[in-house]
């Protein structure tokens, strides 16, 4: 077992998370009039598919006008949250003296409402502009009904002319998130699974990002295996309520809670990459890149001990039939069995390979040709993906062979 080294972990500006089957209800006031506001007044932000073709909305709506929370809705956020349509919500939020914001939807509304909370205080002037004073910004409520989990980031990302752009503060993070699972069963299944293995993405990639937080790894693990779990139950069973809020709380813990913002590691580079350019939705490129990428980062040169130990330990919370020998619950992992990076690297492709049978028996699997990727793209793409290192180096190579293998 590998040292711990020294660090430290700070928490989010997250006041608190609710969750359960019809906890809207009774979570969303409360969490409105916890804010300290002298009169909360939210607009609603969405996007129009959950608008026009489920109730949640409209039900959302008639539980805010019932107790005077309401000032409007804005429900034309549009996939990848393109900066027109977010502007278009900023003027509404103007309009309607709103200020608090409830971002109902997956990450695109969600990165919507930080990215307006963002631009309002930078154009407040001298007085707030730059200033790291939460009570200086619009406070964020946050309704997820996908399992993407923009709502723990303080980052906010959105399309200017196809390309993908954002800002970051810590006081963008939602003031409080209710996961209630009847929201989410209008959820599209591929939307729903593919979101799913977006968690998946964020979880096995805090594990090998630099310098992985040991205070969250256990949190890290423990939704792997329950993500493994229970996309494939959900699958089988889309209206079982329990199965729908146990993968909320699985995402939720995948990427929570600290307040570090940057890359995580070469999934989410190629999928930021990929998704805006090409609209493809991020869900889709995690099952497009995640197996191929832990595989590639198993074997790279670069990839510490420290990142090949906890993507080795990962193996050991997937489990069957994805990995025909998991270890039970309460048996230590950390390193008893594997002594060596070559025995580390080898359970760190066995991980990938884990993740891509995951990816085929939810119906997942799909080519960056099906999203009319050209071809002659893909050195351009790896170039983004790998920042710094040139074309004749280790990483560059890998990236391009893994873009060709997934094309």
């Amino acid at each position: 077992m590998l040292p711990a080294p020294g660090g430290q972990w700070l928490n989010t500006f997250v006041q608190s998370v609710r969750w359960g089957p019809g906890c809207l209800e009774r979570a969303l006031p409360e969490a409105l009039r916890s804010l300290g506001l002298t009169n909360p007044k939210s607009l609603i932000i969405t996007g129009n598919s959950l608008a026009t073709k489920s109730g949640i909305i409209k039900r959302i709506e008639g539980q805010l006008q019932s107790q005077g929370l309401y000032a409007g809705t804005f429900s034309a956020i549009d996939q990848h949250a393109s900066v027109a349509s977010i502007q278009k919500a900023q003027a509404e939020l103007e309009r309607t003296g709103a200020n608090v914001l409830v971002a109902v939807g997956g990450g695109s509304p969600i990165d919507a409402a930080k990215a307006i909370s963002y631009w309002i205080h930078e154009a407040e002037g001298s007085s707030v502009k730059g200033s790291t004073d939460r009570r200086t910004f619009i406070p964020i409520i946050a309704v997820p009904t996908t399992l993407s989990l923009a709502e723990t980031t303080q980052n906010a990302g959105f399309t200017r002319d196809g390309k993908k752009q954002g800002v970051s503060h810590p006081a963008l993070v939602p003031r409080t998130i209710i996961y209630d699972a009847e929201l989410t069963v209008d959820t599209p299944e591929r939307l729903w699974l593919s979101s799913g293995m977006r968690s998946v993405d964020h979880a096995i990639e805090s594990l090998y990002r630099p310098d992985p937080s040991p205070v969250l790894r256990n949190m890290w693990l423990g939704a792997i295996r329950d993500l493994f779990h229970f996309l494939p139950l959900s699958q089988k069973s889309p209206s079982d309520l329990a199965i729908r809020q146990r993968l909320q709380l699985a995402c939720y813990t995948s990427l929570s809670p600290e307040a570090r913002s940057g890359a995580l590691g070469l999934s989410h580079s190629l999928g930021h990459a990929l998704g805006a350019t090409y609209a493809i939705p991020h869900g889709i490129t995690s099952c497009l890149t995640l197996a191929a990428s832990i595989r590639l980062t198993a074997q790279l040169s670069s990839t510490g001990p420290e990142q090949l130990e906890a993507l080795s330990d990962a193996l050991s919370y997937i489990p069957a039939p994805y990995n025909p020998a998991p270890v039970p619950l309460g048996v230590p992992v950390g390193g008893s069995t594997t002594t060596t990076d070559e025995e580390r690297r080898q359970r760190g492709v066995r991980v990938g390979d884990a993740v891509q049978a995951l990816i085929a028996e939810l119906g997942l699997a799909t080519t960056l040709s099906e999203y009319r990727v050209p071809k002659d793209d893909l050195k351009t793409i790896a170039s983004h993906a790998v920042g710094k290192d040139g074309p004749e180096s280790e990483k560059y190579k890998g990236v391009l062979a893994l873009l060709e293998g997934i094309y």
